[in-house]
């Protein structure tokens, strides 16, 4: 799992919002598509900044003492955003979470386009992937009873069922 890296395991096409689009628009397409945050590229497809529902808080406020929520996303982006390549390590990504609130990472070319963002349940998910597979975690009698463990492929045969 260390030798992971962001490519293996990254949402290819995320939710992708414009600095112009009407804030409360942008408020609604994340709920819809239920993503805490989304990136925001200009119109050369490279990224300038993160809106997270934590950003759309801010909305809430301004509507409660100024009345009608106005703007754009870029009015309420986070503009610092720590990207990373899809080359980089696991081992990386899951620091930087530890280190920071946010719960996911935009990825980007070497050209500063976003190919895609890495979010926490996507390296839990890969991680319980790999212990579900028998080839990467060893033989079933080696390391755990694959038919009684909780795991991508269990719950996907459960929901496969219903």
């Amino acid at each position: 799992m260390k030798n992971s890296n962001a490519a293996e395991f990254m949402t290819r096409v995320p939710l992708k919002l414009s600095p112009t689009t009407d804030i409360v628009d942008a408020m609604h397409a994340l709920l819809k598509r239920r993503t805490p945050e989304a990136p925001v590229v200009d119109d050369s497809g490279k990224l300038v900044g993160m809106l997270s529902e934590t950003d759309c808080l801010k909305v809430l406020c301004a509507e409660a003492f100024e009345g009608t929520p106005e703007g754009r996303v870029a009015d309420y982006m986070s503009r610092a955003v720590d990207a990373i390549s899809p080359g980089t390590n696991i081992c990386d990504i899951v620091s930087r979470f530890q280190d920071n609130s946010y719960r996911r990472i935009p990825v980007e070319d070497e050209n500063g386009h976003i190919v895609g963002q890495v979010s926490r349940r996507d390296i839990l998910l890969a991680f319980e992937a790999m212990r579900d597979n028998p080839r990467l975690y060893g033989t079933k009698d080696q390391h755990l009873d694959l038919e009684d463990s909780p795991g991508v492929d269990r719950a996907m045969k459960r929901a496969r069922a219903r």
